[in-house]
């Protein structure tokens, strides 16, 4: 049996441009690229709350995501 070794691809910068959200979640204080929220609560139907942390200076905030009124 022959195994053939396949490189990985390194394609980073194709990649950052695929992320749609790599610019909407830095730090405030700092700017530092945040990659999730912390923890995330279900408020309504129409809320989700997120706490976020930075790992870099320490900041803690929440946020809001308030969704569009089903038809």
């Amino acid at each position: 049996m022959v195994l053939q070794m396949i490189a990985p691809q390194t394609k980073t910068a194709d990649a950052s441009a695929r992320l749609a959200t790599h610019s909407k979640n830095n730090c405030a204080q700092c700017g530092e690229w945040l990659l999730a929220p912390d923890w995330s609560e279900y408020f309504n139907d129409r809320c989700v709350r997120h706490t976020w942390a930075c790992d870099a200076c320490g900041y803690q905030f929440e946020t809001a995501v308030f969704f569009a009124v089903p038809e």
